[in-house]
């Protein structure tokens, strides 16, 4: 996008906003994608400019040279563009629906639009445009809608007529008064069938309502009065005859006879129409897909959170799951323009229900699976609680700060850098275990088993009932310490004391022999 040519372009709609008649001369200028909705722009040049994906909804063009400009999926919904210069425009997948096109000059590629229900187009833009039958009947079955098709042959005015591109209000008050004969002539086969005579009528319908008509004429005629049935014995007429008049119409029009209006005006109009644009998945498939995968987060989260121990493939489902229902979750979400461009609102979709999932699954709510181990942790049982915490443990969970894990089994559990500040480990089984760099500080550790465990740099010597706790030869104390008589010793106490208290305690009472 050019962005002198735009803030030319603003400058002079701010003018003509203030009341003034600033012309606007921007040939061959790049305003792509620019939102431009309901702006001034009659009378512009805008010759050869870029207008791709440009929003002109709305927008007056009046006037408007909009010639050899490229307009490649632009949004003219509702934009007046009486009388502008569309020749040699590039109009492919363009929204030019309800848009006002009456003595404009259009291209001949103008069907490639990508919506032209409801555009208004009158003889005399066919004729600047140099339309022929063939292009005015694609218009029409594309959706465009003609206010004056007096000026237009007779067979085309009809197959018009039939395709429904004329409104019936415009074709009311727009087509002249001729005399009868004349509009007799000129009518649809089935308004000519209406004010005909009846011998007429009879010869010129369809078989179907040739077969109609003579069953009403045998009713019609009376019969004599001896021959007439009494009032009380008479039956309705039977349904089964127009049955028997298409029928029989059948084969004839297989033969080449002349087809009723309503089989002629779906063979125009290329028959029933797809709306241009609409969604390829119904709204109600969407909000069914949202639920769908509202349901599933429900269920996964219900399945995490009343499981006092979550299994690996639980924890493993979560974490898929998860990201599947907020794909699927995203599908509530309304687009705008979704109605425009079907293929492009899928895709838009998709990738909003890619990037939601790969968000979820980064962040992985199988994680949440702490909150419910930790609640494990205060109301299990030992075994329970045992695994709970070793679970916490492999997930990264290091705080197990202020718990009662007093007489658990936590032999050979990898628990290297937790925190076990006031946490209750007297009795609990630790042999074997890493508790490398961890924080024992107010902690109990009373007739604790720390046989073969790992103890280096903690501060477990500040802990209640180190003394009391249970180690051997393989146990790595913190610091100097050593365990002397299969209790942990302190740094600090002098080993040869301590070697005399181990004598003193070993020796003879006094005085005995």
């Amino acid at each position: 996008m050019d962005t002198a040519a735009l803030h030319t372009l603003f400058g002079a709609l701010s003018s003509r906003r203030g009341g003034e008649s600033t012309a606007i001369e921007l040939p061959g200028a790049d305003l792509a994608a620019a939102h431009l909705r309901c702006a001034d722009l009659q009378g512009a040049n805008l010759a050869g400019a870029r207008l791709d994906g440009a929003k002109l909804t709305g927008a007056n063009l009046g006037g408007a040279r909009l010639d050899a400009a490229s307009l490649v999926n632009a949004d003219l919904t509702g934009a007046d563009l009486r009388w502008a210069d569309l020749s040699g425009a590039l109009l492919g997948g363009a929204l030019l629906a309800a848009a006002d096109l009456r003595g404009a000059k259009l291209p001949r590629s103008f069907s490639s639009a990508g919506s032209l229900v409801g555009a208004r187009v009158d003889p005399s833009a066919c004729a600047r445009s140099g339309f022929d039958e063939e292009a005015i009947l694609a218009l029409a079955s594309a959706g465009a809608s003609f206010d004056d098709i007096a000026s237009f042959p007779s067979p085309l005015r009809d197959a018009l007529a039939s395709a429904d591109a004329v409104p019936e209000s415009a074709a009311r008050s727009r087509r002249p008064a001729a005399p009868d004969s004349r509009r007799l002539e000129a009518a649809p086969d089935s308004r000519r069938l209406e004010a005909a005579p009846d011998s007429r009528r009879m010869e010129a319908a369809p078989d179907s309502r040739r077969m109609e008509a003579a069953w009403s004429s045998q009713r019609i005629s009376a019969p004599p009065e001896s021959q007439r049935i009494p009032e009380s014995q008479r039956m309705p007429p039977a349904n089964d005859v127009p049955r028997q008049g298409v029928a029989i119409s059948a084969p004839r029009r297989a033969a080449g006879e002349r087809e009723p209006p309503a089989v002629r005006r779906a063979a125009v109009s290329g028959g029933p129409r797809r709306a241009p644009g609409a969604p390829e998945l119904a709204r109600s498939t969407e909000l069914r897909l949202a639920l769908a995968g509202g349901a599933l987060l429900l269920v996964l989260a219900a399945a995490v959170a009343l499981t006092k121990i979550p299994p690996r493939g639980l924890l493993l489902a979560a974490h898929a799951g998860s990201a599947l229902g907020a794909a699927l979750l995203t599908f509530a979400l309304p687009l705008v323009g979704a109605e425009r461009n079907a293929a492009r609102s899928l895709g838009a979709r998709l990738v909003l229900a890619a990037f939601a999932a790969t968000l979820v699954y980064g962040l992985d709510p199988s994680r949440l699976a702490v909150f419910r181990l930790r609640a494990t942790l205060a109301s299990g049982d030992a075994a329970q609680r045992s695994t709970a915490v070793r679970l916490l443990a492999r997930s990264g969970h290091r705080s197990f700060e202020g718990l009662d894990l007093s007489g658990l089994d936590l032999s050979r559990a990898d628990l290297g850098q937790s925190s076990f500040r006031n946490t209750r480990l007297a009795g609990a089984d630790l042999s074997g275990a890493a508790l490398m760099e961890s924080t024992f500080a107010a902690a109990d550790l009373t007739a604790a088993n720390l046989r073969g465990a790992d103890l280096t740099g903690t501060d477990a010597e500040q802990a209640t009932g180190w003394e009391l706790a249970a180690c051997d030869a393989a146990t790595e104390l913190p610091g100097e310490g050593a365990c002397l008589l299969g209790r942990p010793a302190r740094a600090n106490q002098p080993s040869g004391d301590t070697t005399a208290r181990s004598a003193h305690e070993g020796a003879a009472p006094a005085g005995a022999l």
